[in-house]
């Protein structure tokens, strides 16, 4: 391990952004490039980022467990990223056999219905939306309806990576939890 990394170590235990930062830029690719040959269906693509945002925020949190005497910096971060991928995995295919052949619908032409049903779903998205909160709504918006990555959304904002990360994951639960109300 170099000095680089043992310094990453350090600041990321001391919760420094900068060096989550500096993380990112030397393993974020390898972790990229982990979780998408586990997550390789079509179907699981969209789940990248998020598993992405929960190895760091996983990492952020337990970075104190490495030791350098029990192993190699760089295996124990595949690892992680493999398990986590692994799990990611696990739960799509989960979601995807819990489906029903009889809600399964097949529709040739849209209808006046449909049309209605789609804007009351927007109409409540843009409310869940405003739920978040100025800051973490402006982060989806870019996100999501931009296509900003993440780097993009954080040099915009003048906030650092992790904490779009860290706002992207906690928005999405949040997200989760006021659809379910709905």
């Amino acid at each position: 391990m170099d000095d680089k990394d043992k310094e990453i170590i350090k600041g990321i235990i001391e919760k420094d952004h900068k060096a989550l930062d500096g993380f990112i830029l030397k393993h974020g690719s390898m972790i990229y490039n982990v979780v998408s040959s586990v997550l390789n269906n079509s179907h699981e693509r969209d789940s990248i980022d998020e598993c992405i945002n929960d190895i760091l925020l996983c990492l952020w949190d337990n970075m104190d467990c490495f030791s350098v005497e029990k192993g190699n910096f760089k295996s124990w971060l595949i690892c992680i990223s493999k398990n986590k991928a692994l799990d990611y995995k696990r739960k799509l295919v989960k979601s995807l056999d819990s489906t029903d052949i009889e809600d399964v619908q097949i529709s040739s032409q849209s209808d006046i219905e449909e049309n209605y049903i789609s804007q009351e779903e927007s109409n409540q998205l843009a409310c869940v939306l405003d739920e978040l909160g100025q800051k973490d709504s402006e982060i989806f918006k870019r996100k999501y309806l931009n296509d900003e990555s993440v780097e993009e959304i954080s040099k915009n904002m003048g906030m650092s990576t992790m904490s779009i990360y860290k706002r992207l994951s906690r928005g999405r639960r949040k997200l989760r939890k006021l659809m379910e109300k709905i």
